[in-house]
């Protein structure tokens, strides 16, 4: 857009201006259910509450003794949210579904009529060991019968006596299935892999690469309906030892695991995540408190005052002379020096100049002949300034997969100190800093929000503003589906 400036005695200036359309901190709650001296982890949301693994007691006898922890064997739980903060009484989900030796994690199908879940492979020995050396970790699956009972439990037909097999997560259409395992074709440790459901049976498992498996263990993954792929990884850069991670496809491809922010990661074991269908509130299981608990968490997003819709800065105008004359009938013409370097001829020219600053702009008459300065018409100081405004410097349009910069560095803000930058980019996403860089996973419209906070003044009192605007992602090959 160009701005129209008329120079006379008065400066009149009309600015047209283009509008757009309109370090994430998280609560943790150790959720009350758990046990005091036992371990509760990986929930799944079952229901009206969540289906987890513990290995507390459930009989006054204990057969089975987990070697390596020397507590009981993990056997699978429910426990009903009864209210926002209340939960009912932890029971077994189904007596068919434990055994003497350990259950869980699981997951369900989306109807919640089908259940996936780890379980030792030896499970129906009456003598022996639940230790990973010698029973290996198998995938079993039920079905729920109309009379809602779970049906008899059916073996995994990729389980092997020879490696592990374990974590299963299944995709919202349930068509792929997601699960951890160390065969030895791995990468080292355990690697993630999935199947994928053709014609009703399993495919072969696919190992996940080399983008998200890593030397060490890659474990307990949950794949979001959006498609992101949540894992537990004790690399990729974790600050402790597994720490939480995402990941989505971009143009078919895994992208580089991105970790989650601390309080969820620390340098402890944090690993079993769920999270809602918007990306805000879940749970998580860590060994932060002793023992392995379970954990809930609700993203605290800013909320900014005076968020307003952002204005892009201009800097082009139209400059004319009121008072001049036409000078096509004489040997005379009007030349503009603008003070950057820049002359143009005519009675009424468009000039961008590249940014801000205090320029003298002269309105000369020229004479034609001779190219010479005969007079000077006019002489204005003009001075260009930023909207007084938070900016946020980004393009308008992009390309799914495109790494793409955000800053808010032109941010013009007066007597405001900027101490935090805060960011959603409307795809779930909530950096922190003056500058982030994002990827785009899926085309649309996005409205991408900055937030800042000031300083503290004496009394300690902060104030907070924002700005929005929006963001058009492209699929990737839309430049060349159009060409065509």
């Amino acid at each position: 857009m160009i701005n129209r400036l008329k120079i006379s005695a008065v400066i009149l200036l009309f600015f047209l201006v283009d509008f757009p359309l309109k370090s994430q901190d998280y609560s943790i709650i150790q959720m009350p259910f758990n046990s005091d001296f036992y371990d509760e982890s990986s929930p799944a949301y079952y229901e009206d509450g969540l289906v987890f693994c513990s290995n507390r007691r459930n009989n006054f006898f204990i057969d089975y003794i987990d070697d390596v922890k020397n507590k009981p064997t993990f056997n699978i739980y429910y426990v009903e949210q009864s209210s926002k903060t209340d939960w009912g009484k932890v029971e077994d989900l189904a007596k068919i579904l434990n055994s003497n030796f350990n259950e869980g994690p699981v997951t369900f199908n989306d109807r919640q009529n089908i259940i996936y879940f780890t379980r030792n492979i030896n499970y129906k020995k009456k003598f022996g060991s639940s230790s990973e050396r010698k029973n290996k970790l198998g995938i079993f699956y039920s079905k729920l019968s109309k009379a809602k009972e779970w049906q008899e439990v059916q073996e995994f037909k990729y389980n092997n006596q020879e490696y592990n097999v374990a974590h299963p997560s299944l995709s919202e259409d349930g068509n792929f299935l997601f699960f951890s395992s160390d065969k030895p074709d791995g990468n080292g440790g355990s690697d993630l892999y999935v199947c994928e459901l053709e014609n009703g049976e399993w495919g072969e498992p696919q190992n996940m690469g080399k983008v998200i498996n890593t030397e060490g263990n890659e474990a307990y993954p949950f794949i979001h309906s959006s498609g992101r792929l949540y894992f537990s990884s004790d690399r990729h850069g974790s600050i402790g030892r597994l720490d939480i991670f995402y990941t989505e496809k971009v143009n078919g491809e895994w992208h580089k695991p991105i970790p989650l922010e601390a309080p969820i990661n620390t340098r402890y074991n944090d690993y079993g995540l769920i999270i809602d269908p918007f990306k805000k509130n879940g749970y998580f299981s860590s060994d932060r408190q002793r023992t392995d608990d379970i954990y809930s968490f609700a993203g605290l997003y800013p909320i900014f005052e005076n968020t307003t819709r952002m204005e892009k800065n201009n800097y082009c105008y139209v400059f004319y002379e009121a008072s001049a004359q036409n000078p096509d009938a004489t040997t005379f013409d009007y030349e503009w020096d603008f003070g950057d370097g820049f002359k143009t001829r005519g009675l009424e020219v468009e000039h961008c100049f590249a940014g801000t600053g205090d320029f003298t702009v002269l309105l000369n008459v020229i004479d034609k002949l001779t190219g010479e300065v005969y007079f000077n018409e006019a002489t204005y100081p003009f001075k260009i300034e930023d909207i007084e405004q938070l900016y946020i410097n980004c393009p308008d349009t992009v390309f799914v997969g495109q790494e793409i910069v955000f800053d808010g560095k032109k941010s013009n803000v007066k007597n405001f100190q900027i101490s935090k930058y805060s960011w959603d980019m409307g795809d779930g996403r909530r950096p922190k800093g003056v500058e982030i860089t994002h990827i785009y996973t899926s085309p649309g419209n996005y409205i991408v929000q900055l937030g800042v906070m000031s300083k503290p003044d004496k009394q300690g009192n902060t104030e907070k503003l924002g700005v929005y605007t929006n963001v058009v992602v492209l699929p990737a090959n839309w430049d060349k589906r159009r060409r065509e």
